[in-house]
Parts: structure tokens; C-alpha cells; sequence
């Protein structure tokens, strides 16, 4: 699933709820229906790498940078202490196959002692110290249960699975093996920008990490009710955040976004009329669009009559449809494509 619907369901206790046993997975995978169902959008895809027995396209500048940075970073992250060291006592120093990779996984996941974490409240006057781990004085011994929140959030960490087109992920607990591969699989996406994905089945099995010259991200529009009681998602609030390479030209920047947009405006999105944008404003501010709101109209505005009253709120609800680019289906359409 997305990102966004599992923060949103760890955020709001769905997954801590079926942790502690208050309900059950199925009761959690209709709540993730559901969500799926508001935002949209699709899982995170596989991630990608260079294959060793690959030809680099010379002819093609950019795609050979790409993959000459991705080889020499991939390189430095090889003679890296803390890959070695991970190598060296998790693997014996000899690399696994990708189909490998989730059993390995899961059969370490038995080794850990601390599954869980808690969040917990300190009241003013407790100190927080850090000495060669952390202490709090006065001890947590002496805080009641009402000061526990609930469970910490859980983590996943992220592999591929072979032959499968998506990102696969694998709840861990606090401590053990897992925790460890976790904690170097961010530290390596954070210091080479790769994807977690790709710095766990850079561990595992020394693939080399294809990078992405250029990113985009479309946050997901917010669910809202139209004046009139419609669901819709309002997705003039949407922003495209772009992630270029350095090397990339403003032309090859404009024609990414343009790209983008074409999929979620069309190929030709037109600014609406004066007379439009006036009516989008006024739906919004007369729902109800009745006999009253067309003579309101029409006092406000006495060269835009409308010949029937079915014609006047029709146009008003699409002028505010088109305003907020909020019709459900279009929508939907385009930010999946």
C-alpha cells in the first residue's frame, strides 16, 4: 500500500488496536480498504538496479551518468565499515540471491526479545539523561499506567521480492538481527540516496542501486463535501514536488513537469471565465442554489441571467468543480495514471 495510508493507519491506532489484540487483522485490512479507496494511488514499485551483466548506453548522457555515479557509489558503500561488518556477521561474508532475501527475513524475526515499544508521559520535574544508554530520574518504575499513550509506532523494513513489480515490507521488533538491518538500510538510503528497498537488497545480495536522476512527488488531495453534500477531493490543494539532477537542463526540468501535469489537468488544461470563476465563488457561498440564490445571482450580476433554474445550478456546480478540479472520478483517473 502506499505510504501515506499506512502512516495514516499507524498514526490513528488502527495497527496498535490489533497489536494489543482490541481487533482483529481483518478488521484492520477493511479499514485499509477503505482508505485505499480516499487516496488513492498505488504501492511503492520494485526497486530497481544495475545488472551486472548490463551494457551502459554510452549514447545517451544522461543515462550514463546515471549509472556511473550509481556503480561508483555503490562501490564506496561496499568498502563501507559498517556493510563489510554487517556482511561479515550476518552473512558470513557470502551474498544471498534476491529469492532468498524474504526467508531470510522471516527466519530471523524469532530472535527478538523486544517486540514492542511503548509511548510514555513524563510529567515536568522527570530528567532525561543519556550515559551510556538512556536514564530517567525519577525512575519509570515510579509513573502509573495512565502515563503509557499506547504502543510506539511499528516499523517495517522494505526488500524486493522476486518477480514481483512492488516494494515489500516486514514488521520488525525493537532489538535483534532485524533491528540492525533496519537502522544500516536507512543510514544507507540517507547517505547514498537510495530507497530503503535498495540499501536491504544491496546488503543482502550486492546488487548495485539504480538511481533516479529525477523524482516527483504528488501529495494526495484532501477528502472534502462540496457545498451541496458531494464527497470530492480538493485537488487545487495538491502540490508536485520535483527532485531533479543537478546535470538535468531547465528544458528537460520544464517538459518533466509538463508531463505531470498533462496527467492530471489533460493535455490542454484552460483557465476559466471571469463570469465562471464568479459563479464557482457564489456556489459555494449559496448552496442551495434554489429560486432565492438565482435571483441573488441575478441582482449581483444583472448581464448573466440564466434562462431556468436547472441551468443555473448545473453551471454553478460545475464552475465549482472545475474551481477546485474536485470531480471524484476525473481525479482518481489522473492521479493513478
Amino acid at each position: 500500500m502506499p505510504d501515506d495510508v499506512w502512516e495514516y493507519a499507524v498514526e490513528e491506532r488502527m495497527v496498535s488496536d490489533v497489536i494489543q489484540g482490541l481487533d482483529t487483522c481483518n478488521w484492520l485490512a477493511g479499514k485499509i480498504r477503505r482508505l485505499l479507496k480516499v487516496f488513492g494511488g498505488q504501492p511503492a514499485p520494485a526497486p530497481q538496479f544495475i545488472e551486472p551483466s548490463r551494457r551502459q548506453r554510452r549514447w545517451k548522457t544522461a543515462e550514463g551518468r546515471r549509472e556511473a555515479i550509481s556503480e561508483a557509489l555503490a562501490e564506496i558503500a561496499r568498502q563501507s565499515d559498517d556493510v563489510q561488518s554487517f556482511r561479515r556477521e550476518f552473512l558470513r561474508d557470502q551474498l544471498l540471491q534476491i529469492g532468498e532475501v524474504e526467508g531470510w527475513i522471516k527466519e530471523h524475526r524469532a530472535e527478538e526479545i523486544y517486540p514492542h515499544a511503548l509511548i510514555v508521559r513524563l510529567k515536568t520535574g522527570f530528567k532525561l539523561q543519556y550515559k551510556d544508554g538512556w536514564h530517567v530520574d525519577p525512575p519509570l518504575a515510579s509513573l502509573g499506567p495512565d502515563a503509557i499513550e499506547g504502543l510506539a509506532p511499528l516499523d517495517l523494513v522494505s526488500y524486493a521480492r522476486q518477480g514481483s513489480n512492488w516494494e515489500h515490507r516486514y514488521p520488525i521488533g525493537r532489538d535483534g538481527t532485524l533491528r540492525v538491518l533496519y537502522d544500516l538500510a536507512n543510514a544507507l538510503s540517507i547517505r547514498f540516496r537510495w530507497q530503503t528497498a535498495q540499501a536491504t537488497m544491496f546488503l543482502f545480495t550486492g546488487l548495485t542501486p539504480l538511481l533516479s536522476l529525477e523524482g516527483a512527488e504528488i501529495g494526495p488531495p484532501p477528502l472534502a463535501s462540496l457545498p451541496w453534500g458531494a464527497p470530492a477531493h480538493l485537488a487545487c490543494l495538491t502540490k508536485i514536488t520535483l527532485s531533479v539532477d543537478l546535470m538535468m537542463t531547465p528544458d528537460e526540468v520544464s517538459r518533466q513537469y509538463a508531463k505531470i501535469r498533462a496527467k492530471l489537468l489533460g493535455p490542454k488544461p484552460r483557465m476559466q471565465s471571469q463570469k465562471h470563476l464568479d459563479l464557482a465563488v457564489f456556489a459555494v457561498k449559496h448552496p442551495a442554489l434554489d429560486q432565492d440564490a438565482k435571483a441573488e445571482w441575478e441582482r449581483m450580476f444583472p448581464s448573466r441571467k440564466y434562462p431556468t433554474l436547472s441551468t443555473f445550478a448545473r453551471e454553478a456546480r460545475m464552475a465549482t468543480e472545475r474551481l477546485l478540479l474536485s470531480h471524484p472520478a476525473d481525479w482518481r483517473k489522473a492521479f493513478r495514471a
